[in-house]
């Protein structure tokens, strides 16, 4: 494969931050600085809009974005991956932002896949998925939607009028709150009873308006630092 020092079997990182633990809805999740969850009793890994390919996209139309963007979100997925050692990855839609990955990138991602070759990536299509060829990228399973007990996994909300499902863990939104001493938006995962909307995991995103008004908040400073609770 090629690539092969990009993701060692045992990265030399620093200290991870500390996940932050949470019971929402009556499950237990712990809230990881990488903008991911882990569900510890279903050994299930959770982030949200990849959007593999975004940089490619936009080189392609004369857009100078540096290869260094998408490789250190692959990175950053690498090693928590390796913390973890999840049973399963779920990705929450827009795996891909579009139909055009490169030749570098689809290799970045096969590389990635054959490192972390004991755990089932999973996919549940986002609307950026739609020319999506799951297997050059070697996913192990295409969703819909995906649930596992009372938890409902979708890229975006689901809306009911009577839920029948507990918690609705999505993406789709790319949430993020102002903070004024920054002057600026971090991402947030942001708990709107029965939803649980994650930020995107790629770096290369904007954020939108949240769904609902949140209940309870977290921010995401940076991949070294704990997530912070808001209210």
């Amino acid at each position: 494969m090629p690539f092969p020092d990009i993701y060692p079997a045992d990265p030399p990182l620093a200290p991870p931050a500390a996940p932050v633990a949470a019971d929402i809805a009556g499950i237990r999740l712990l809230i990881l600085a990488e903008r991911a969850l882990f569900w510890p009793d279903e050994s299930l890994l959770v982030i949200a809009d990849l959007h593999l390919g975004k940089s490619d996209i936009f080189r392609r139309h004369g857009i100078a974005v540096p290869h260094a963007v998408q490789r250190q979100d692959l990175q950053r997925l690498h090693r928590i991956l390796r913390q973890w050692r999840p049973r399963e990855l779920v990705i929450l839609g827009d795996f891909v932002h579009g139909r055009y990955l490169g030749e570098e990138t689809l290799e970045l991602w096969q590389a990635l896949r054959h490192a972390n070759a004991t755990t089932r990536f999973i996919l549940t299509r986002g609307n950026h998925d739609a020319h999506l060829k799951s297997e050059a990228l070697l996913l192990d399973a295409v969703h819909e939607r995906l649930q596992r007990q009372q938890v409902l996994l979708t890229h975006e909300p689901v809306i009911q009028q009577a839920p029948d499902f507990r918690l609705n863990i999505h993406g789709h939104i790319h949430p993020a709150l102002r903070v004024a001493q920054l002057g600026r938006k971090l991402p947030c995962l942001a708990y709107a009873p029965p939803y649980l909307n994650l930020p995107a995991f790629s770096e290369f995103t904007g954020s939108g308006p949240f769904y609902r008004e949140p209940r309870h908040a977290w921010l995401f400073p940076d991949s070294e630092s704990p997530p912070i609770a808001l209210f």
